[in-house]
Protein backbone atom coordinates (compact mmCIF):
# COMPACT_ATOMS: atom_id res chain seq x y z
CA UNK A 1 0.00 0.00 0.00
CA UNK A 2 0.76 3.20 -0.38
CA UNK A 3 0.88 6.11 1.78
CA UNK A 4 -1.12 9.65 1.34
CA UNK A 5 -1.43 12.65 3.38
CA UNK A 6 -3.52 13.75 1.92
CA UNK A 7 -3.02 11.89 -1.78
CA UNK A 8 0.80 11.73 -1.82
CA UNK A 9 1.91 8.11 -2.37
CA UNK A 10 4.61 5.66 -1.93
CA UNK A 11 4.22 3.52 -4.29
CA UNK A 12 6.40 2.67 -8.28
CA UNK A 13 5.76 4.75 -11.00
CA UNK A 14 3.12 2.23 -11.82
CA UNK A 15 1.36 2.85 -8.65
CA UNK A 16 2.49 -0.58 -7.04
CA UNK A 17 2.84 -0.32 -3.57
CA UNK A 18 5.90 -2.16 -1.50
CA UNK A 19 5.39 -3.89 1.92
CA UNK A 20 8.85 -2.27 2.75
CA UNK A 21 5.68 1.81 -0.17
CA UNK A 22 5.94 1.82 1.32
CA UNK A 23 3.56 -1.92 0.11
CA UNK A 24 1.67 -3.61 -0.34
CA UNK A 25 1.03 -2.38 2.85
CA UNK A 26 4.14 -0.66 2.54
CA UNK A 27 6.19 -3.14 4.78
CA UNK A 28 9.55 -2.33 5.43
CA UNK A 29 11.44 -5.57 6.48
CA UNK A 30 14.48 -5.32 7.91
CA UNK A 31 15.07 -9.13 7.98
CA UNK A 32 14.48 -9.69 4.28
CA UNK A 33 16.27 -9.55 0.93
CA UNK A 34 19.47 -11.34 -0.55
CA UNK A 35 23.24 -10.21 -1.30
CA UNK A 36 23.57 -7.81 -3.29
CA UNK A 37 23.67 -8.21 -7.29
CA UNK A 38 26.13 -5.29 -8.43
CA UNK A 39 29.46 -5.42 -8.28
CA UNK A 40 30.17 -1.67 -7.25
CA UNK A 41 28.72 0.93 -5.53
CA UNK A 42 27.22 3.41 -8.78
CA UNK A 43 25.11 6.11 -9.87
CA UNK A 44 21.38 5.21 -10.44
CA UNK A 45 20.03 4.99 -14.07
CA UNK A 46 16.72 4.70 -14.44
CA UNK A 47 15.83 2.16 -11.49
CA UNK A 48 13.07 0.85 -10.90
CA UNK A 49 12.00 3.20 -7.99
CA UNK A 50 9.35 2.91 -5.07
CA UNK A 51 9.33 6.48 -3.39
CA UNK A 52 11.68 9.08 -4.83
CA UNK A 53 8.96 9.78 -7.62
CA UNK A 54 6.26 10.66 -5.06
CA UNK A 55 6.36 12.89 -2.11
CA UNK A 56 4.69 10.29 0.80
CA UNK A 57 4.04 11.46 4.20
CA UNK A 58 6.51 12.77 6.68
CA UNK A 59 7.55 9.66 8.61
CA UNK A 60 6.84 11.33 11.74
CA UNK A 61 2.87 11.34 10.38
CA UNK A 62 0.86 9.07 12.85
CA UNK A 63 -0.68 6.30 11.36
CA UNK A 64 -4.14 7.34 11.46
CA UNK A 65 -3.32 9.94 8.85
CA UNK A 66 -1.78 8.35 6.61
CA UNK A 67 -3.58 6.66 3.72
CA UNK A 68 -1.93 3.49 1.85
CA UNK A 69 -3.14 2.52 -1.84
CA UNK A 70 -4.29 -0.66 -1.72
CA UNK A 71 -5.77 -1.19 -5.59
CA UNK A 72 -7.25 0.88 -8.57
CA UNK A 73 -10.16 0.56 -9.47
CA UNK A 74 -9.95 -0.94 -13.24
CA UNK A 75 -13.69 -1.60 -14.53
CA UNK A 76 -16.60 -3.21 -13.51
CA UNK A 77 -17.84 -6.46 -13.03
CA UNK A 78 -21.54 -7.77 -13.57
CA UNK A 79 -24.30 -6.10 -13.29
CA UNK A 80 -24.83 -5.53 -9.67
CA UNK A 81 -21.87 -2.97 -8.98
CA UNK A 82 -19.17 -5.15 -8.29
CA UNK A 83 -15.72 -3.65 -9.46
CA UNK A 84 -12.85 -5.33 -10.76
CA UNK A 85 -9.42 -3.81 -8.28
CA UNK A 86 -6.31 -4.29 -9.46
CA UNK A 87 -4.23 -4.80 -6.14
CA UNK A 88 -1.17 -3.12 -5.22
CA UNK A 89 -0.68 -4.56 -1.91
CA UNK A 90 1.17 -7.67 -0.63
CA UNK A 91 -1.77 -9.08 1.71
CA UNK A 92 -4.60 -9.35 -1.06
CA UNK A 93 -6.35 -11.97 1.07
CA UNK A 94 -6.58 -8.90 3.87
CA UNK A 95 -9.10 -6.46 1.52
CA UNK A 96 -11.59 -8.93 2.81
CA UNK A 97 -11.28 -7.89 6.41
CA UNK A 98 -12.10 -4.08 5.98
CA UNK A 99 -14.92 -2.22 6.80
CA UNK A 100 -14.28 1.01 4.55
CA UNK A 101 -11.90 2.73 2.49
CA UNK A 102 -11.25 5.54 0.78
CA UNK A 103 -11.73 6.60 -3.11
CA UNK A 104 -9.47 8.96 -5.02
CA UNK A 105 -8.19 11.47 -2.28
CA UNK A 106 -11.39 11.77 -0.75
CA UNK A 107 -11.18 11.56 2.87
CA UNK A 108 -14.93 10.48 3.55
CA UNK A 109 -14.83 6.95 3.98
CA UNK A 110 -17.10 4.56 1.95
CA UNK A 111 -18.74 1.13 3.03
CA UNK A 112 -16.16 -1.69 1.90
CA UNK A 113 -19.39 -4.47 1.51
CA UNK A 114 -17.66 -6.88 0.27
CA UNK A 115 -14.63 -8.19 -1.81
CA UNK A 116 -13.58 -11.56 -3.08
CA UNK A 117 -10.72 -12.55 -5.31
CA UNK A 118 -11.02 -13.08 -8.89
CA UNK A 119 -7.73 -14.11 -10.78
CA UNK A 120 -4.79 -11.51 -10.43
CA UNK A 121 -7.78 -8.89 -8.99
CA UNK A 122 -10.29 -8.46 -6.59
CA UNK A 123 -13.95 -8.31 -6.84
CA UNK A 124 -15.42 -5.20 -4.25
CA UNK A 125 -18.68 -4.00 -3.76
CA UNK A 126 -19.09 -0.58 -2.54
CA UNK A 127 -21.51 1.08 -0.66
CA UNK A 128 -23.41 3.23 -2.79
CA UNK A 129 -22.75 1.38 -5.87
CA UNK A 130 -25.11 -0.57 -7.30
CA UNK A 131 -24.92 -0.65 -11.20
CA UNK A 132 -22.01 -0.81 -14.40
CA UNK A 133 -22.77 2.86 -15.10
CA UNK A 134 -22.27 3.97 -11.23
CA UNK A 135 -19.15 1.98 -11.02
CA UNK A 136 -17.59 3.53 -14.88
CA UNK A 137 -17.58 6.76 -12.46
CA UNK A 138 -14.65 5.70 -10.70
CA UNK A 139 -12.58 4.02 -13.40
CA UNK A 140 -9.13 4.58 -12.39
CA UNK A 141 -9.60 6.18 -8.81
CA UNK A 142 -7.14 4.27 -6.05
CA UNK A 143 -8.44 2.98 -3.26
CA UNK A 144 -6.97 3.59 0.11
CA UNK A 145 -6.91 2.83 3.25
CA UNK A 146 -5.71 4.26 6.75
CA UNK A 147 -2.19 2.78 7.63
CA UNK A 148 -3.93 1.72 11.33
CA UNK A 149 -6.20 -0.53 9.05
CA UNK A 150 -3.31 -2.08 7.47
CA UNK A 151 -2.45 -6.22 8.82
CA UNK A 152 -0.22 -5.00 11.59
CA UNK A 153 3.27 -4.79 11.56
CA UNK A 154 5.71 -7.60 12.85
CA UNK A 155 8.36 -5.89 15.35
CA UNK A 156 10.99 -5.52 12.97
CA UNK A 157 8.81 -3.85 9.98
CA UNK A 158 8.36 -0.47 8.62
CA UNK A 159 6.25 1.08 6.58
CA UNK A 160 8.77 2.53 3.29
CA UNK A 161 7.60 6.24 3.59
CA UNK A 162 9.11 5.82 7.85
CA UNK A 163 13.03 5.05 6.02
CA UNK A 164 13.24 7.99 3.58
CA UNK A 165 14.87 10.40 5.00
CA UNK A 166 16.35 8.37 8.06
CA UNK A 167 20.49 9.59 8.62
CA UNK A 168 22.78 6.34 7.74
CA UNK A 169 25.26 5.86 9.96
CA UNK A 170 27.96 2.99 10.02
CA UNK A 171 28.38 0.47 13.37
CA UNK A 172 31.38 2.67 14.34
CA UNK A 173 29.16 6.37 13.93
CA UNK A 174 30.26 7.54 10.58
CA UNK A 175 27.64 9.36 8.83
CA UNK A 176 26.90 7.31 5.32
CA UNK A 177 24.34 10.04 3.76
CA UNK A 178 20.36 9.68 3.96
CA UNK A 179 17.93 7.25 2.91
CA UNK A 180 16.37 8.82 -0.15
CA UNK A 181 15.06 6.09 -2.21
CA UNK A 182 13.75 2.27 -2.25
CA UNK A 183 14.33 0.16 -5.49
CA UNK A 184 12.57 -3.02 -6.03
CA UNK A 185 14.71 -5.50 -7.75
CA UNK A 186 12.43 -8.34 -7.19
CA UNK A 187 13.16 -10.77 -4.34
CA UNK A 188 14.48 -8.02 -2.35
CA UNK A 189 14.50 -4.41 -1.97
CA UNK A 190 17.58 -1.68 -1.77
CA UNK A 191 18.13 1.11 -0.28
CA UNK A 192 19.57 4.22 -2.06
CA UNK A 193 21.74 6.36 0.45
CA UNK A 194 22.74 9.68 -0.70
CA UNK A 195 25.31 12.20 0.17
CA UNK A 196 26.38 15.13 -1.07
CA UNK A 197 29.76 14.58 -2.46
CA UNK A 198 29.59 10.93 -3.23
CA UNK A 199 27.84 8.62 -5.61
CA UNK A 200 24.75 6.65 -4.36
CA UNK A 201 25.19 3.67 -2.09
CA UNK A 202 23.14 0.46 -3.00
CA UNK A 203 22.39 -1.45 -0.07
CA UNK A 204 20.44 -4.41 0.35
CA UNK A 205 18.23 -4.30 2.91
CA UNK A 206 18.63 -7.55 4.26
CA UNK A 207 20.08 -7.76 8.09
CA UNK A 208 23.80 -8.43 6.65
CA UNK A 209 23.62 -4.72 5.95
CA UNK A 210 20.86 -3.36 8.09
CA UNK A 211 21.85 -3.34 11.39
CA UNK A 212 19.02 -1.27 12.89
CA UNK A 213 16.39 0.42 11.98
CA UNK A 214 14.95 3.38 14.32
CA UNK A 215 12.55 6.11 12.97
CA UNK A 216 11.86 7.31 16.36
CA UNK A 217 15.52 8.15 16.24
CA UNK A 218 16.06 9.23 12.77
CA UNK A 219 18.36 6.54 12.39
CA UNK A 220 19.30 3.27 10.29
CA UNK A 221 22.86 1.21 10.90
CA UNK A 222 24.31 0.02 7.77
CA UNK A 223 27.04 -2.10 7.38
CA UNK A 224 28.34 -0.92 3.92
CA UNK A 225 28.63 -4.10 1.53
CA UNK A 226 32.76 -4.62 0.37
CA UNK A 227 32.39 -4.86 -3.01
CA UNK A 228 35.02 -6.98 -5.13
CA UNK A 229 36.89 -5.42 -8.21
Amino acid sequence: MSPDNPSPDTETPDGTPREVEPSGDSHARSRSGLPPRSTAPRKRRNPRRTLIETAGPDPDSPLAEVRLTIGVIAGTHGVNGELKLKVLTDHPEHIPTLEHVYLGVSETPTRLLGARPHGDQMLIHLDGINTPEEGKKLGGLKVRIAATDAKPLDPDEYFIYQLIGLEARTETGNVLGTVTDLIETGAHDVLVISASATPDLLVPNHPSFVVEIAPERNLIVIRPPVYQS
